[in-house]
């Protein structure tokens, strides 16, 4: 008994942000940061360090001049990015498919190499991105998303890989060792034995490289998450905003705080016919009016009340008017039942 009170009071006098910080388990940490790379954690922004933690949906953000970023998860696999690219970790909002029931990474745009441990594709490494997906990984991927086209290359190994096209199902292309995918716009997929040269060509070098893991260096002495930098704005979250339509939905919660931004707010209505989704937010009492209409428009209207019909009139065998009754006696009281009367109601 006095534990649990004890406990009790020990999470009554925690702040609520640290448990819910508590709450949220790291998937993963930074082995090796060699360039600029930040990381978008709800609608802050932070710089990455060797050995910070990762959490689920966080957005890792390399930059043009980021040599290689390297990304340990518990699970064992490997992720290097490259420059220019950025990743979105274990996305909560992008809805299940068949052919992927769900989704470990989401690369918008950039480099990105995965290594995972041979025999552990069914711990569920999935890949997608805006033109294809990619599922039961294992060995070493190489991927690659431009405005126009992606590229999948299994250097060793195998994977699975789904054109992402809405207008027809999902065709699966086994890849194995060598085997490269690509997806270009306006055109189907493509299985190829070597990688198109126009989207290999700047393959980080790093890529190259065989390098040893890092991630025991930081166990059992965590690294500090590092001080927020400014707040992002509507233009470093613009490639996010017009991703995917489930992504789009998640991000309105995700990113609202930034409203009270004068010029993220006014961005956003410029741009709103490109993500209607953060209608409702920006214009909320448009919508409660039209709830309210709603409701009023269904609800259901009284029944008329009868129109007044007045009793017929007696009328005789013959069909004339009956004539009315004749009028009852009026009883007049004499004097003895007067006297009773008042002796009954007397006070006494």
């Amino acid at each position: 008994m006095i534990r649990s009170a004890l406990l009790v009071a020990l999470l009554l006098l925690t702040p609520a942000w640290v448990l819910a910080q508590a709450g949220d388990a790291p998937i993963g940490l930074f082995t090796i940061v060699e360039g600029e790379v930040t990381v978008l954690r709800e609608a802050h922004e932070f710089r990455a360090i060797e050995g910070v933690p990762l959490r689920a949906e966080d957005i890792v953000r390399s930059r043009e001049t980021t040599l290689l970023t390297r990304i340990e998860l518990q699970d064992g696999t490997l992720l290097d990015l490259g420059p220019a690219t950025e990743l979105l970790l274990q996305p909560q909002g992008l809805a299940a498919t068949p052919a992927v029931p769900h989704v470990s990474l989401y690369l918008l745009r950039g480099w990105l190499k995965v290594t995972a441990t041979p025999g552990k594709a069914s711990a569920g490494i999935t890949l997608t991105s805006p033109q294809m997906a990619l599922a039961s990984l294992s060995g070493n991927v190489v991927v690659r998303v431009a405005p126009q086209a992606s590229l999948a290359f299994v250097e060793a190994g195998q994977a699975n890989a789904f054109e992402r096209n809405a207008a027809k199902p999902a065709a699966a292309y086994a890849l194995n060792d060598g085997d490269s995918v690509v997806v270009r716009s306006g055109t189907p997929a493509a299985l190829t034995r070597r990688p198109p040269p126009d989207l290999i060509n700047g393959l980080p070098r790093a890529f190259t490289d065989t390098l040893p893991r890092r991630a025991a260096q930081w166990r059992g002495r965590p690294v500090a998450e590092p001080a927020p930098l400014a707040d992002p704005g509507y233009a470093d979250l613009s490639l996010w905003l017009h991703a995917d339509p489930a992504l789009r939905a998640a991000f309105v919660k995700r990113f609202s705080p930034l409203l009270r931004d004068r010029g993220f707010r006014s961005s956003l209505l410029a741009e709103l016919p490109a993500h209607p989704e953060w209608g409702r937010v920006l214009f909320p009492e448009k919508y409660r009016a039209r709830a309210t209409s709603t409701v009023v428009a269904r609800r259901p209207s009284a029944p008329p009340l009868p129109a007044y019909r007045p009793p017929a009139a007696p009328r005789t065998a013959n069909g004339m008017l009956a004539p009315p009754p004749p009028p009852t006696a009026v009883e007049r009281p004499t004097a003895d039942s007067a006297i009773a009367q008042a002796s009954r109601t007397e006070t006494p």
